[in-house]
């Protein structure tokens, strides 16, 4: 059964990322498995998380899980176990074994291997970002396949996610609706300005497959963590 988000904002961008970090440092204790999102919004947050010395040690302490991962990118293109790892993980000394990585997405028994990771041993909490069409890891507008599959990109995640000129069709190896709503705690983090009105939409609902976010309203446990209305 799902219950109304709790709702942490702040007047800016920069502000509210000590409280995503606290909020998670709250938690989660060592041992805890839980997924945390790859690209520029949370890289602020994985470098407060090396500065201090408490968090390097209960960070370092956490099982991990990719939630995503680009089958074939354009040349060049960094892969998400890739920036994790230098952005977080290996800067952590966390173990290869505690990364929860996806290491061959085009593979397709890859997703079956990254289902029994969280069958053996099921999020304690899932830190999302929101895409600018509603979705959240890879699940497009309309999929709700469930557990790890492969996703076919939509067209506006393509230009938001790549050079100007990238051509489709691209995909991605992504965790399922279905795992992120099992997890026991799920945070969506939306410092945005421009994505606002559509959390918006997420929060008001109903639940619509068009705008995969609004299945959080589902979930019994979680937290959105936006921007004030009066700096939108």
């Amino acid at each position: 059964m799902g219950a109304a988000p709790r709702i942490i904002e702040a007047d800016r961008a920069a502000a509210l990322l000590p409280r995503v970090r606290a909020e998670v440092e709250r938690s989660v204790s060592p041992g805890d498995r839980i997924s945390v999102p790859t690209g520029r919004t949370p890289e602020p947050l994985y470098r407060a998380v090396l500065g201090e010395p408490a968090a390097r040690a209960l960070w370092g302490s956490l099982l991990f899980i990719q939630l995503d991962e680009y089958l074939a990118p354009p040349p060049g293109t960094a892969t998400f176990a890739e920036t994790l790892a230098k952005q977080l993980f290996d800067p952590l000394g966390v173990l290869p074994e505690a990364r929860g990585e996806i290491h061959s997405p085009a593979d397709p028994a890859e997703g079956d291997r990254m289902n029994r990771i969280l069958e053996e041993d099921p999020l304690r909490l899932c830190l999302l970002g929101l895409g600018g069409n509603g979705h959240v890891a890879f699940n497009e507008p309309g999929d709700r396949r469930l557990g790890y599959h492969v996703a076919d990109l939509a067209p506006e995640t393509i230009i938001a996610n790549f050079p100007p000129g990238t051509k489709g069709p691209l995909q991605a190896l992504t965790i399922g609706l279905d795992q992120i709503l099992a997890a026991e705690r799920v945070f969506l983090w939306v410092p945005q300005p421009e994505k606002q009105e559509l959390l918006d939409r997420v929060l008001a609902g109903p639940p619509d497959p068009q705008i995969p976010a609004t299945a959080l309203l589902d979930h019994p446990d979680w937290t959105v963590f936006r921007v004030c209305s009066g700096t939108r």
